[in-house]
């Protein structure tokens, strides 16, 4: 992982006790799927449930334009793996940016280390 990808993600990873390395793992073992721009990348997975399949982001780092940009390649790679929703982790600040790209707001994550 070059110094610019571990930047952008260790951005999008800090507070959660993830490092990038951690991903990065995931990422050469097809745990994760990183989705590359010259200015920013994401880092997603697959969750599956009884009902759905969702292509899920929970890392993303760089500029607006690089996650604008990745978008439709993310959604189309999702729909290629049978994915029928898209979904993602992250700030608050991020809600506005969601919601001009048609995603809308779920119930709040709640977590607790065991």
């Amino acid at each position: 992982m070059d110094a610019r990808v571990r930047g952008w993600i260790a951005s999008a990873l800090e507070g959660s006790g993830n490092t990038p390395e951690e991903i990065w793992q995931g990422v050469q073992t097809g745990i994760y799927h990183l989705f590359m721009h010259p200015e920013g990348c994401m880092v997603g997975e697959f969750i599956e449930s009884p009902r759905h399949k969702v292509m899920h982001i929970f890392a993303a780092g760089g500029t607006l334009k690089a996650m604008s940009d990745l978008g439709p390649t993310i959604e189309a790679f999702g729909r290629l793996h049978n994915c029928d929703m898209a979904c993602a982790t992250g700030r608050k600040g991020w809600l506005r940016y969601a919601r001009k790209h048609g995603y809308q707001p779920a119930d709040p994550v709640i977590w607790k280390e065991i």
